[in-house]
């Protein structure tokens, strides 16, 4: 009788990052996806609320301007919301894992630190504020 099957974890640099199902290019990393439950122990009367923490996508500086014309449409119509998704692939490239980041809009770019001393990639990065997060299946079936 065959045992359990064996399942590895995730790689972290295996992902991409996706606006309106359109990628967005040469993102390095993504952080913020986190959840918290509001609730305090010791237990106290009911459940408090918690601000939640923004996305922060990185990426290096090249000639794109996606992440900054993001911002400058934003600052135009600050209606404007894009749903995101944040695919985890394993490691033959195949989707496991998407959050999909509802309504998600910017409120903070960053453009890169320079320093002559060094000879380090220049970065920018782009905090998103979002309605809410799902956790999806890669046919888009939520968990």
């Amino acid at each position: 009788m065959p045992g359990p099957q064996r399942t590895d974890p995730l790689p972290a640099f295996r992902f991409r990052v996706e606006k309106e199902g359109l990628p967005i290019r040469q993102v390095t990393g993504v952080t913020g996806l986190v959840l918290e439950s509001g609730l305090s122990f010791p237990a106290t009367s009911g459940a408090v609320t918690l601000p939640i923490p923004n996305i922060v996508l990185q990426r290096g500086v090249t000639d794109g301007t996606e992440f900054w014309d993001w911002v400058q449409m934003t600052r135009k119509d600050l209606s404007l919301r894009y749903d995101i998704r944040i695919v985890l692939m394993d490691a033959d490239g195949n989707d496991v894992i998407v959050w999909h980041v509802v309504k998600a809009y910017p409120v903070r770019w960053s453009g890169p630190e320079l320093f002559a001393g060094t000879n380090a990639v220049a970065f920018e990065t782009l905090e998103l504020g979002y309605d809410h997060i799902v956790w999806e299946l890669p046919d888009e079936t939520p968990v």
